[in-house]
């Protein structure tokens, strides 16, 4: 399935709601075929194939719901731009079912504009740890 996005702060929203919904398929359709993706514990996926396999098995597993927001939108030149993507999970659980607590982070997407619309060529998230956050300069 392709998702045609207009705008590069489509592709965020998109990514949530195929997120919510537990469509990979959908998922994977946001990201460019040779996209990049390093997940909040530095595993690193190089192609859709590899990212789409690695969220289909802890959506079948770990992953429910994420309540996200475009924090900003940056146009870096024509037809490429990144996106910091606030997000909360929540309902998630451990491979044995234990209920993870709700965790907190950042999503980076660098998209480009192709034919088909924005797709995602490098994502990179972070969680954040509250016990770990500097104290403001």
């Amino acid at each position: 399935m392709s998702v045609t996005n207009s705008k590069p702060e489509h592709v965020a929203a998109a990514f949530a709601n195929a997120w919510n919904r537990h469509d990979m398929d959908e998922f994977a359709s946001l990201f460019a075929s040779d996209a990049n993706f390093v997940n909040v514990v530095g595993v690193w996926w190089k192609n859709r194939s590899e990212i789409e396999a690695a969220h289909r098995a802890t959506h079948d597993t770990m992953f429910r719901g994420l309540e996200s927001d475009v924090s900003s939108v940056v146009e870096l030149a024509q037809g490429l731009a990144s996106i910091h993507h606030s997000w909360t999970l929540t309902g998630a659980s451990a491979p044995d079912g234990t209920p993870i607590v709700i965790g907190k982070g950042i999503l980076l997407l660098i998209v480009q504009e192709g034919q088909s619309g924005w797709r995602i060529k490098v994502a990179q998230n972070t969680d954040i740890v509250p016990a770990i956050i500097a104290p403001a300069a």
